[in-house]
C-alpha cells in the first residue's frame, strides 16, 4: 500500500490519521493480507528500512535522513515519519516537502519528496579572529550541511549560529550571533549575514593593496568612515562600492575586484586583540578604453541622436572608458525617452569586450513602448486657490507628449517655487503617474498631505 501526504501540521494531522484508518479498513476488506502489510499507525510501529529522496539537487538522500532526525534500522511509527518532515520543513532548506511510505514483510521504506528552497551567499561579516576558512570548517565539522550558500531562514541557520558561538567561545571570546537575510552593497543580490554581538573589534588603522588608491589623496577624505568604527565586513564592502569603486571605474579599471579585508594581527595563542589593523586587498585588473555602443530598437531617437549623447557624456573612442560615466549614460538615455513621453521604455545594455585588446563596447537594445500623452491633472489637498494657481502654473496641456524630464523638475522645484512663503505644506507631497498603455494617456495625480 502507498499513502502519500502533504507536509501540515496541527489539525490536519487529525484528519490524515483518519482518512488512513478509512483506507487501511477498506484495504482490510478487499484484501485479508493488506493490514499485515500495510504502513502504520500513530502508535503502531515498523522497522526503517529505507528513505529516497526525490525532487533535491542540493542534498543526497542520507543528508536529508541526517536532517529528518530518523535513522535507519530504527522503529518508526506514523508519527515518527510526521516528525521527521516537520524537521525538515522547519530547516528552511526546503521549499515543499511530501511523503510517502510503503511496507513490506521486513519493515518500512520512506520516500521523501522535497524541493530545495533558494539559497544565498554567506557573509561573516565580524568575525575578525577567524578567517572564513576557518568558520566553515566548524560548521561542517559541527555535522551541519554547509557548502557556502545557506537559505533565508529556519531551524539550519539557528544550528550555524550556534556552532559559531561555540567556535567563539573556544577562544574566550563572549558573544551572539545572529543571522539576516540583506543585501549586498549597490547591487540586488541578496545574502545571509551571520554577525557577533557584544564582542566589538575596533578599525585601528586601513591600508589598500594597490597603488592607486594607496596614492589617492581623496581617499583620506573617506578613511574616518572606517577607522574608529566597529569590524565589519558590510560596513567595508560598503565603503569599497562608494568610494574605492568610483575611484578605480573612473580611471578605465572596469573589471576591478575587492576582496575581504585581510586583519592585522590576527588572533594568536589565545591573544584577544581590542583592535586591528586591516589591509583590502584590491584587484584592479586591465585599463580599458572606450570603443562605442551599437543600438537596436530605437525608433524616437536615431543612432546618431544616441552617439550624439554619448560624446556629450564624455565618452571618446581610444581613451579610458571611464566606468562612472557609462553607468550615468545609461540614467540619462532612460531620461531622455522619458522626455519624450517613452516612460516604459526599457534599456539593456551588454557588454561586447575586446578583452585582447581592452576596448570597451556595448550592444544596447532598447525596448521603447507606448508613447504617452498628458491626460488629467488630479490635485488633492489644496485650497481652491493653491489649485488655480498650481493649475495655471502647469506647462503640459491635455494630449500633448508628456515630459518625465519637465514632471519631475516641476516636482522638485516648480511647486516649491510657486508656494515660497505661503502656509501650503510641501513637506508630504504625495506624486503618482497613472499610466493607461491603450490610450497613450498619463494621469498626474499630485496629494498635498
Amino acid at each position: 500500500m502507498i499513502e502519500q501526504h502533504q507536509h501540515r501540521s496541527g489539525s490536519a494531522q487529525i484528519s490524515r490519521r483518519v482518512a488512513f484508518l478509512a483506507i487501511t479498513v477498506l484495504l482490510a476488506a478487499a484484501c485479508p493480507l493488506a493490514l499485515a502489510q500495510s504502513a502504520p499507525s500513530s502508535d503502531a510501529q515498523a522497522k526503517l528500512l529505507s528513505v529516497d529522496v526525490g525532487g533535491s539537487r542540493l542534498y543526497s538522500s542520507a543528508q536529508v535522513l541526517a536532517v529528518s532526525g530518523m535513522k535507519l534500522g530504527s522503529p518508526v511509527s506514523h508519527d515518527t515519519i510526521q516528525a521527521g518532515a516537520d524537521r525538515l520543513a522547519a530547516s528552511g532548506l526546503f521549499a515543499s516537502v511530501r511523503y510517502r511510505y510503503s511496507t513490506d514483510e521486513g519493515g518500512l521504506h520512506v520516500t521523501f519528496d522535497i524541493q530545495d528552497a533558494p539559497t544565498f551567499p554567506v557573509l561573516f561579516d565580524n568575525f575578525p579572529w577567524f578567517s572564513d576558512g576557518d568558520l566553515s570548517k566548524a560548521i561542517v565539522q559541527a555535522g551541519i550541511l554547509f557548502q557556502g550558500s545557506v537559505p533565508a531562514s529556519g531551524s539550519y541557520l539557528d544550528s550555524i549560529a550556534k556552532t559559531l558561538e561555540q567556535t567563539l567561545a573556544t577562544d574566550k571570546i563572549q558573544g551572539t550571533v545572529s543571522h539576516q537575510l540583506t543585501v549586498v552593497p549597490g547591487t540586488d543580490q541578496k545574502m545571509v549575514r551571520f554577525s557577533v554581538s557584544g564582542a566589538d573589534v575596533i578599525i585601528h588603522e586601513v591600508t589598500f593593496g594597490d597603488a592607486l588608491a594607496l596614492n589617492d589623496r581623496s581617499m583620506g577624505n573617506y578613511i574616518p568612515d572606517l577607522v574608529g568604527k566597529p569590524f565589519s565586513q558590510q560596513t567595508i564592502e560598503r565603503f569599497d562600492f562608494e568610494h574605492l569603486r568610483p575611484l578605480y571605474f573612473k580611471s578605465g579599471y572596469l573589471h576591478v575586484r575587492f576582496g575581504a579585508a585581510q586583519v592585522h594581527p590576527p588572533n594568536h595563542q589565545g591573544f584577544i586583540s581590542k583592535s586591528v589593523d586591516i589591509t583590502i586587498p584590491i584587484e584592479p585588473g586591465a585599463v580599458y578604453t572606450w570603443a562605442g555602443a551599437d543600438w537596436t530598437g530605437n525608433h524616437a531617437y536615431t543612432n546618431g541622436d544616441l552617439d550624439t549623447l554619448v560624446k556629450e557624456e564624455g565618452l571618446l573612442p581610444g581613451q579610458p572608458a571611464d566606468g562612472m560615466k557609462i553607468f550615468e549614460l545609461w540614467q540619462n538615455l532612460q531620461t531622455a525617452y522619458g522626455h519624450r513621453g517613452y516612460l516604459d521604455a526599457q534599456i539593456q545594455e551588454q557588454e561586447a569586450f575586446d578583452e585582447a585588446n581592452h576596448r570597451a563596447a556595448y550592444r544596447v537594445t532598447i525596448s521603447e513602448g507606448p508613447q504617452y500623452h498628458m491626460g488629467d491633472l488630479v490635485l488633492t489637498g489644496l485650497s481652491p486657490e493653491s489649485e488655480r494657481r498650481l493649475r495655471a502654473a502647469w506647462r503640459i496641456p491635455k494630449g500633448e507628449v508628456f515630459d518625465g524630464t519637465y514632471y519631475q523638475s516641476f516636482l522638485n522645484q516648480g511647486i516649491p517655487d510657486l508656494f515660497k512663503g505661503t502656509p501650503t505644506a510641501q513637506d508630504k507631497i504625495g506624486r503618482y503617474l497613472q499610466k493607461n498603455p491603450g490610450a497613450g494617456t498619463v494621469d498626474v495625480m499630485i496629494d498635498f498631505q
